[in-house]
């Protein structure tokens, strides 16, 4: 059960400055928050924006490019996806590596049907595998998939807290998740937290999006403790989406449905 309570003090949204509508998406946040990873509803690229500054560069127009990126632990590198298609049809991912200061690129991984991203300074890694829900822990791979593996379970949006102790996870038309490392002790966070983000080791950061099938009816921030706690950060006609968290700076950073970007500086 949810109790309708306060889990942020307080909650400033602001619009970020030089922010304009376009096709674009919240894709990934530094760090230390300085900077955020944008790409297209498509996750067609990947652009670097500076949220002291405004100013935006394009890092890579690689097709896949969107689909969850990983900033290094120092900001400095991304690895990120580039989905090409081979002569019968079959997509192909492979790997690449972006220096964000000197904007080169280089290749990690040849194209491939699966690809992983691999893991950062030891940490476990959690990913999705034909839907299902994995982690890979000291170089052991295991399918935890806690809700189940038939075929009318999906799993999406895996991440693991800062700590590395506790797995997020959303089944898709169910909701958002979280287990330990063994695929036990699973807790029901909300239905309606999609695209679900870790703001520290015990508060959520997710979606409440409503449509009718065709078109977007509304958009809202919302914030979940793992103790039960909810709060509605923004109101649902803002029509905010994606939320990217940078506890260490205090802010959350989200793209509206027209593809302005805003941020909302929290306090406890």
């Amino acid at each position: 059960m949810t109790v309708q309570a306060q889990v942020f003090q307080s909650v400033r949204l602001v619009k970020l400055s030089g922010s304009a509508p376009g096709d674009c998406r919240m894709a990934g946040i530094s760090p230390d928050g300085s900077y955020v990873l944008t790409t297209t509803l498509t996750n067609k690229g990947l652009k670097q924006i500076n949220l002291k500054t405004g100013h935006t560069k394009q890092l890579t127009d690689n097709p896949g490019a969107g689909f969850q990126p990983r900033v290094s632990a120092d900001g400095r590198s991304i690895v990120c996806r580039n989905v090409t298609f081979d002569e019968h049809h079959l997509r192909q991912t492979a790997l690449e590596l972006l220096d964000v200061e000197h904007g080169t690129q280089r290749r990690l991984r040849a194209p491939a049907r699966e690809v992983r991203e691999g893991s950062e300074n030891g940490r476990p890694e959690v990913f999705i595998e034909d839907m299902q829900l994995m982690v890979s822990v000291d170089g052991v791979t295991k399918n935890l998939s806690p809700n189940g593996i038939d075929d009318d379970t999906r799993y999406i949006w895996p991440s693991l807290s800062p700590n590395g102790k506790l797995i997020l996870y959303y089944v898709s038309g169910v909701g958002a998740y979280v287990c330990n490392l063994e695929g036990k002790e699973v807790r029901f966070i909300a239905h309606d937290c999609r695209a679900p983000q870790w703001y520290n080791d015990e508060t959520i950061i997710g979606m409440n999006d409503r449509d009718d099938g065709e078109m977007l009816l509304s958009s809202s921030i919302m914030a979940y403790t793992l103790d039960g706690k909810v709060q509605e950060l923004t109101d649902s006609t803002r029509m905010l989406m994606y939320p990217q968290c940078c506890a260490k700076q205090g802010i959350i950073v989200c793209s509206a449905a027209n593809g302005e970007i805003f941020i909302l500086r929290t306090r406890y």
